[in-house]
């Protein structure tokens, strides 16, 4: 087991989950699983002068432990020692959690002093070598292009959202989503041809549209 390995960072154990939605919610449909296609790595070169991040209770406590673990379970998996040490940190006294707590206090106090003072390198720094991956232009939307034609399901959704939003105060922006989703699986055929005739309307009007802004370019 390499140095390294010994004192791992936050930043190598943890990570984020974010949840995020779009404006417009659109009825989910399973569609078949496309291979993907592995992106070069174009991670950004570390820069070894960089202030160490701080590190949380837990971790501080993970790195004095660690080998005590290894050494009172001999060929016990990596996996399993931070299993143990995450059992051994839930279960410490407020008075011992408060020490660590104390401990990353200090440590965060001792990052944010050295950020302070740190300078990242510029761009001209780089290995003329290595290629710099080029930012991705905002393509810039055309005000007088017409809005693009709606299906059934955001016709529905743009007429109960509001209905659905009042009636579940406390649901998220994805919650709504599905909400609308099931009621739109179960409207009647008479209301799902309702729709279907207003989407069939909107796109005629969107084609038509094109045409005459496509005259214009």
């Amino acid at each position: 087991m390499s140095s390294d390995e010994e004192s791992l960072s936050g930043e190598e154990y943890e990570s984020e989950v974010e949840e995020s939605g779009s404006e417009e919610e659109e009825e989910v449909i399973a569609e078949p699983v496309k291979k993907r296609v592995k992106k070069k790595n174009s991670k950004k070169k570390k820069d070894p002068n960089k202030p160490k991040r701080n590190m949380s209770a837990f971790f501080l406590y993970s790195n004095a432990n660690r080998q005590r673990v290894r050494d009172e379970n001999k060929g016990i998996a990596f996996g399993q020692v931070a299993k143990i040490l995450s059992t051994e940190f839930r279960a410490l006294s407020d008075k011992e959690r408060k020490t660590w707590e104390k401990k990353a206090g200090k440590d965060k106090i001792r990052y944010q002093d050295e950020m302070k003072d740190y300078v990242p390198p510029s761009e001209s720094d780089s290995d003329s070598d290595e290629p710099k991956s080029r930012a991705k232009k905002k393509k810039v939307k055309d005000p007088n292009k017409p809005k693009r034609n709606q299906s059934s399901f955001f016709l529905y959704s743009n007429e109960v959202r509001s209905t659905v939003r009042t009636e579940n105060p406390s649901a998220k922006f994805g919650d709504i989503a599905k909400i609308i989703s099931v009621q739109f699986r179960a409207l009647s055929e008479k209301e799902r041809k309702r729709l279907d005739k207003l989407a069939a309307k909107d796109k005629e009007r969107y084609q038509k549209a094109m045409v005459d802004y496509n005259a214009t370019l």
